[in-house]
């Protein structure tokens, strides 16, 4: 059963979103013993907000799931439902334990809407529901900046002085890259299920079309970054392995026929999202 929770709440994922939170907290903050227990309850409230979201997508997509094979055995609908309860209940708990600013109440609030509507509606629109889920994958990200500055600017895509800004956008194309993918990869569910993503509604060929457009939108980015950045060895660690993971998923993508190879795909976002995270903490 707990085997089966953590696969219903997609445990890999929330860890690679906490790696980065917690990376970008220390880059922001002036060090591990800066941090307070307010800010340690609002991470908590937004990792449960997230399996929150992760427990209600799987509620209104279980017939998909079970075509696609991707189905959690021993977890039943009323086992989502009851579990999405306690997990949006749980998320305010942390918020109303601590003293942090009604804001923080009213974002967590505001994401609970999006992710249900997005399970809800969004999710089964081309593009819009990965739109979604990357838009709010870049405010989790954006949060340990909020938490410590009043004022937002935007000077460069400098990665060592504008690193969260960097991160922020790096989030959202990849995870819309990703999301894209996994719509292809998800296709046959979709389409006996009446799911209108990207892939059901324009077909395969122009959703790989559009992820191309996407994957090099996301290269000149990263390498715009890369000649912004003040050159040191240490930021190697960051641009090589991505520039050559991007270049990679481009030739992977242009293979890419069936379901593995998309599955494939999108192991291939993960790694990256490993790298930045693991660079954010060597380069501290």
């Amino acid at each position: 059963m707990v085997k089966n929770y953590f696969k219903a709440i997609r445990i890999k994922n929330i860890g690679l979103l906490s790696l980065l939170f917690w990376g970008l907290m220390l880059h922001n903050s002036t060090g591990i013993f800066s941090i307070k227990t307010d800010q340690i309850l609002l991470f908590l409230s937004i990792i449960t907000t997230t399996a929150a979201g992760y427990l209600i997508n799987n509620y209104y997509d279980l017939k998909s799931d079970i075509i696609n094979n991707k189905n959690i055995s021993g977890l039943s609908k009323r086992n989502y439902y009851l579990l999405y309860i306690a997990h949006v209940f749980l998320s305010f708990i942390f918020l109303f334990g601590s003293y942090i600013s009604p804001g923080w109440i009213q974002l967590v609030m505001l994401c609970h809407f999006i992710i249900y509507l997005y399970s809800l509606k969004l999710q089964h629109w081309p593009l819009i529901g990965n739109i979604t889920v990357s838009f709010l994958c870049s405010i989790v990200v954006f949060i340990p900046y909020w938490i410590f500055n009043s004022n937002w600017s935007f000077k460069s895509l400098n990665l060592l002085e504008n690193i969260n800004e960097v991160f922020v956008i790096f989030c959202f194309l990849f995870t819309l890259i990703r999301e894209i993918i996994k719509d292809m990869e998800d296709f046959d569910g979709d389409l006996k299920s009446g799911s209108y993503t990207l892939p059901v509604f324009f077909g395969n060929k122009f959703s790989k079309l559009i992820l191309a457009i996407i994957i090099t939108v996301s290269l000149i980015f990263i390498g715009r970054c890369f000649y912004e950045t003040t050159f040191k060895i240490i930021n190697l660690v960051f641009f090589i392995p991505i520039i050559s993971l991007i270049l990679f998923s481009i030739f992977k993508l242009y293979q890419a026929s069936n379901k593995d190879d998309y599955k494939k795909l999108s192991s291939i976002i993960k790694i990256k999202f490993l790298i930045a995270g693991f660079w954010l903490y060597i380069s501290l």
